[in-house]
């Protein structure tokens, strides 16, 4: 391993590999692999050798598009031992936009899945049938920025942006949630969320290089097999999503929930009090939800057993401090959520939205109030985020990308209430002469944004709504969203 830049996740996972070389880390069921610590240390000394090879300028920064495989983890551990930031990227991103990315965050390498080529980026080594660098085009002509990990957020408003994230944040927001949560080094968790997402980074990545707290990996959330995969390792904790709670509601395992999996947690979107009394009626577990951004790392957990009101998540972690900030629309003796710690980044890469950096904390986009038992509650979001199972969308860069295609002279997209997803994106067209089919739509959406990204229900108007102030008519919006997705319109 390189000594080129001093770590203390490096420094953490060297020393498993060291004393523990035969430590199983990652179970790939749908391979029937076990990953143990001398293996992971290896695929990282490849991909490290990879990046030597290419001769990266110090600081240059390195985007990952790997999924949830091992290679994901391998490459963060191979670019935090060489000074290189890391850019997790969601496996499940079309080429174009995984091009925009690495593009406007001043990328000089990517790490791909499969040999799909990406515009700007050339592919110069395979590390394994499955993995490859390739390296830009037009590389920055210095280090790009100074941090850890840029992690991808959709902000407060506009386009999505990351995050300047250093190692400190890091391992004091993972240290936070391991000690709030009570997992362990012998621990066993069940990876179903992606890995290049915060939460999954925090709570599955991190873990497992810091204290070698094994997971079990599968490239997808594959609800007919998790039973059989907790089952198999013991795995105690599942990090999942609401719409996952809601799928095992409705579909219990025929054998039953796995006796050991007793810790569950539920974070990235609103968690009903629907969801949680279901799967409590059919499990006799508590979903625990756990609050957290991008810009500040975990922020509360719900610990307790006891039954709460929705929207409540708990207290806040350690050494993480919360104020609330008078905001209209927020309930009584409520406001806008200050968030204060550790974790809490300075500012995202561009600079941009310094208004929401303030006193050394982070001003969230959501509204809350706390219980008298001093919980939070939240009660709503001041930006206009769609939560599509449990990954937020900034629906302007859908529209964005949506008025692109010949033929549409303008677009918006809304979210709206989905039972299985949460929500779902719906965007509304207007196209004065020939309509681009759906299928034509669907297609050209998958070159440029992510899967989760592509809107469900397309809808043709003659022209978009507006209120009497030139405002967008969302009302009128999602009336006519509500009718279309019932097949009325």
């Amino acid at each position: 391993m390189s000594d080129t830049a001093r770590s203390s996740i490096v420094d953490a996972f060297r020393r498993i590999a060291r004393d523990q070389p035969a430590r199983p880390l990652i179970y790939l069921p749908a391979a029937g692999r076990v990953l143990r610590a001398s293996d992971l240390a290896a695929l990282a000394a490849a991909i490290g050798a990879a990046l030597d090879a290419a001769r990266l300028a110090p600081g240059s920064v390195v985007g990952a598009a790997l999924g949830n495989r091992p290679a994901a983890i391998a490459a963060f551990l191979a670019c935090a031992e060489r000074g290189h930031p890391f850019l997790p990227i969601d496996g499940g991103t079309a080429a174009e936009e995984i091009a925009h990315i690495g593009v406007r965050l001043g990328a000089s390498a990517l790490m791909l899945m499969t040999a799909q080529p990406v515009p700007g980026f050339q592919t110069v080594h395979r590390i394994d049938p499955d993995v490859a660098l390739a390296i830009a085009d037009d590389p920055p002509a210095g280090p790009a920025h100074k941090a850890s990990v840029l992690k991808l957020t959709s902000g407060t408003t506009g386009m999505p942006r990351a995050t300047l994230t250093s190692e400190e944040s890091l391992l004091s927001d993972t240290r936070a949630l391991l000690g709030a949560m009570g997992i362990g080094a012998d621990d066993f968790q069940i990876a179903a969320i992606p890995l290049s997402h915060a939460y999954g980074f925090g709570n599955l990545l991190l873990p497992v290089l810091l204290q070698g707290t094994a997971i079990v990996l599968r490239e997808a959330f594959v609800p007919q097999r998790l039973s059989d995969d907790a089952r198999a390792v013991g795995a105690r904790v599942f990090p999942g999503v609401p719409f996952m709670f809601d799928f095992f509601g409705e579909h219990p395992p025929p054998d039953g929930w796995p006796p050991t999996l007793t810790t569950v947690l539920s974070a990235g979107a609103r968690l009903t009090r629907t969801t949680v009394d279901r799967f409590r009626d059919a499990f006799g577990l508590k979903i625990h939800s756990f609050y957290g951004t991008t810009e500040t790392g975990g922020i509360c957990y719900d610990a307790g057993d006891d039954v709460v009101t929705e929207g409540t998540v708990g207290r806040p972690l350690d050494r993480v401090s919360l104020s609330l900030v008078s905001h209209e629309g927020a309930p009584p003796g409520g406001g806008r959520v200050l968030v204060r710690g550790p974790s809490v980044v300075a500012s995202y890469v561009d600079g941009a939205d310094p208004d929401v950096f303030v006193d050394g904390g982070f001003l969230t986009g959501d509204l809350g109030a706390f219980d008298s038992d001093g919980r939070l509650v939240l009660s709503g979001r001041v930006s206009p985020f769609v939560n599509v199972a449990g990954r937020k969308v900034q629906p302007g860069e859908v529209a964005h990308v949506l008025r692109e295609i010949e033929g549409i002279a303008d677009a918006t997209v809304i979210g709206i209430a989905d039972e299985r997803r949460g929500e779902q994106l719906v965007a509304f067209l207007v196209a004065p002469a020939a309509r681009p089919s759906v299928m034509e739509l669907r297609q050209f959406c998958a070159t440029r944004l992510a899967s989760f990204k592509i809107p469900r229900v397309f809808v043709f108007l003659d022209e978009i709504p507006l209120t009497s102030r030139g405002k967008i008519d969302r009302a009128a919006l999602e009336s006519s969203a509500r009718l279309a997705s019932t097949g009325m319109l």
